[in-house]
């Protein structure tokens, strides 16, 4: 039965058809499973669809919270009054005095 045709041959053996009705069964199995295929095919894109949108709402939220976490870093890396303390201790800098003041005119 390794044969494809002897398999047919047995089938119709079995099932007793004439080889049009035997046709016509197996175009009939063939539509039918073609139909469910066609109606079942849309739910099973569908429920993929919804697992890969849940999955990228899962990266949107995670990339907002990594957005503000680095907003607040960023706020808090310029502030001003961050920016003079580091300015103060860690380079040595201070306010100039008058004499060290140039004034630049352009024309």
């Amino acid at each position: 039965m390794t044969d494809p045709q002897s398999w047919l041959r047995w089938v119709r053996s079995q099932i007793h058809l004439s080889p049009m009705e035997f046709r016509v069964v197996t175009i009939g199995l063939f539509l039918f499973l073609l139909g469910g295929l066609f109606y079942v095919w849309p739910n099973v894109k569908m429920v993929k669809l919804a697992y890969d949108f849940q999955a990228q709402q899962r990266l949107h939220t995670k990339l907002l919270r990594e957005h503000t976490l680095l907003q607040l870093e960023r706020d808090s890396l310029l502030s001003l009054d961050r920016v003079q303390y580091l300015a103060e201790h860690r380079l040595g800098m201070q306010e100039p005095r008058p004499e060290q003041i140039v004034t630049i005119f352009v024309k």
